[in-house]
């Protein structure tokens, strides 16, 4: 799997919030799993992303030791309810621990469709 450096992503992030990107976030560890959509960079710091969504939903990553990698969102299979057709390529993060996963994507433009 090939990796995006920590200045690479933050250039992404940076990027999806200069555009005002509407995001999908999938994340989950062993106890939870948390599908978001519609999420916005609303700070993009060198050790912290954060997402808003909806009026006052704030979800924030800390980013010291994550790595980041490219993800497909055709990856996902059809029956897991992700709908990869309106979404982009989009970034996973994996932190320190291993049981941690997160995957950012962003919207496709409307009128690439």
């Amino acid at each position: 799997m090939s990796e995006i450096s920590h200045a690479d992503a933050l250039n992404t992030f940076g990027s999806w919030g200069r555009q005002n990107k509407k995001l999908a976030v999938l994340g989950s560890n062993c106890g939870c799993v948390v599908s978001v959509r519609n999420a916005h960079v609303t700070l993009c710091l060198d050790d912290m992303l954060q997402l808003t969504f909806s009026v006052d939903g704030i979800l924030r990553f800390f980013l010291r030791g994550a790595t980041f990698s490219p993800v497909d969102p055709k990856d996902f299979p059809a029956d897991s309810g992700f709908a990869s057709a309106e979404y982009e390529t989009g970034v996973q993060l994996r932190f320190v621990s291993i049981e941690m996963q997160c995957y950012i994507f962003p919207a496709r433009d409307s009128r690439s469709r």
